[in-house]
C-alpha cells in the first residue's frame, strides 16, 4: 500500500506540474493573439523549445490531459472611431460642404418659414438614425408628433428608433400650450425660461448617449422662442455655454432660427458663437442658401434651392474648394 500511495502521489505531482505548464502556455497564447491583432507586421514564429525529459515523462503519464481545451477568451472591442465629418443627408448640400459637416460642429440654420431649413434638419435626423447615431431633439415650437411625422416621411422606422433609444426628445413645447407630452421617453421642461432645467436634462441625456456611442447629434428647434423670452445677455451666455458643452461631447448640432424677426446684429452675435451657418433666403419665387464658416466648402456664393417634398436640390455652384 505504501508503494502504491507513493506512486499515486508522484503521479498527482506530475499532473499538477503539467497543469501549471498548460496554464502558462494558454496565457502566453492569449497574449500573442492579442498582440497579433494590433501589431502591423506579422512576426516570424520562434522555433519551439526542446522538450525536457521531465516534460516528456509528464506527457506520457497524463496522456490526453495535454490536449485539454483552453478557456475561450473574448477580445476586448476597440473604441468606435469618431468620423471626421458627418453627412447631412441631402446629396448636393453634402457635396457643397465637402462631404458633410465636421464632427462636433455647432451650425446655425437661419431662414424664413418654408425655405428649406426644416427639411435640412429632418434629413439630418433621418440620416443619423439610419446610421445608428443617437439623436437628441429639443423642441420649443413644435409638438413631438408633428416632428415624428416629418421624420417618418424620410425614415419610416422613427418609432422603432425611439424605442431602441436612438432618438430622444426634450419637450419644452407641451407645457407652454398646457398639454401633456406626446412621448413616454421625453423629458418635459415646465417653463421656457427654466434654462437650468434644460441644461441639466440635456447633460443627462448626453451622458446616456455617450455611454454607448462616442458621439451624437442634436437638433434645437428653435432658438427663436428663447430670443422672445430671455434678456439678450442671458440668452447669449446660455447659447455660448450650451454650444461649448456640446462641442466637448463630440456632438454635431443644428440650431434653427427664424429670419426677419430680429435685428441683424443679434443674428450675427449668435452666428459668432457657432462654427458656421447655413442661411436661407427668399427672393420672389426663388430660394437660395449660402454657407458661412464650417471649414473648407466648395462655394461661398448664394446657391439656388429647388424644394421637393422631403428634400431639396441645389443649382450649379463652383467646384473649386474655398476656405
Amino acid at each position: 500500500m505504501d508503494q502504491k500511495d507513493k506512486a499515486l502521489q508522484e503521479l498527482k505531482q506530475l499532473i499538477n506540474q503539467a497543469q501549471q505548464l498548460l496554464d502558462r502556455a494558454h496565457a502566453k497564447l492569449t497574449e500573442i493573439e492579442g498582440n497579433t491583432q494590433n501589431a502591423p507586421p506579422l512576426q516570424q514564429p520562434q522555433a519551439p523549445r526542446p522538450v525536457s525529459p521531465t516534460q516528456h515523462i509528464i506527457q506520457e503519464r497524463i496522456g490526453s490531459s495535454s490536449r485539454m481545451r483552453s478557456p475561450q477568451t473574448v477580445p476586448s472591442q476597440p473604441p468606435a472611431a469618431r468620423p471626421e465629418k458627418m453627412l447631412v443627408g441631402i446629396e448636393k448640400l453634402d457635396d457643397l460642404l465637402g462631404a458633410g459637416i465636421r464632427t462636433s460642429s455647432n451650425v446655425l440654420l437661419v431662414g424664413p418659414p418654408y425655405s428649406g431649413k426644416d427639411i435640412l434638419a429632418w434629413n439630418f435626423v433621418a440620416t443619423s438614425l439610419r446610421d445608428q447615431i443617437p439623436v437628441m431633439i429639443i423642441t420649443t415650437d413644435k409638438s413631438i408628433n408633428d416632428i415624428k411625422m416629418e421624420i417618418s416621411r424620410i425614415y419610416p422606422e422613427v418609432e422603432n428608433a425611439e424605442t431602441a433609444g436612438l432618438l430622444r426628445f426634450i419637450d419644452v413645447y407641451s407645457r407652454s400650450i398646457q398639454t401633456q407630452t406626446q412621448s413616454q421617453y421625453a423629458v418635459t421642461i415646465d417653463n421656457l425660461i427654466n434654462v437650468s432645467s434644460l441644461i441639466k436634462a440635456t447633460d443627462s441625456m448626453a451622458s446616456q448617449f455617450l455611454s454607448v456611442k462616442p458621439y451624437y447629434r442634436l437638433v434645437f428647434t428653435s432658438l427663436t422662442s428663447y430670443l422672445n423670452e430671455l434678456d439678450e445677455k442671458i440668452y447669449m451666455k446660455f447659447i455660448q455655454q450650451f454650444a461649448q458643452k456640446r462641442k466637448s461631447e463630440y456632438c454635431t448640432s443644428l440650431y434653427l432660427l427664424e429670419a426677419g424677426l430680429f435685428d441683424k446684429k443679434v443674428v450675427d452675435a449668435i452666428t459668432y458663437l457657432m462654427d458656421g451657418s447655413i442661411t436661407f433666403k427668399s427672393e420672389g419665387s426663388k430660394i437660395y442658401l449660402r454657407v458661412e464658416g464650417l471649414g473648407t466648402v466648395r462655394s461661398r456664393d448664394w446657391v439656388e434651392v429647388f424644394l421637393h417634398e422631403t428634400t431639396f436640390e441645389l443649382g450649379a455652384f463652383t467646384l473649386e474648394k474655398i476656405r
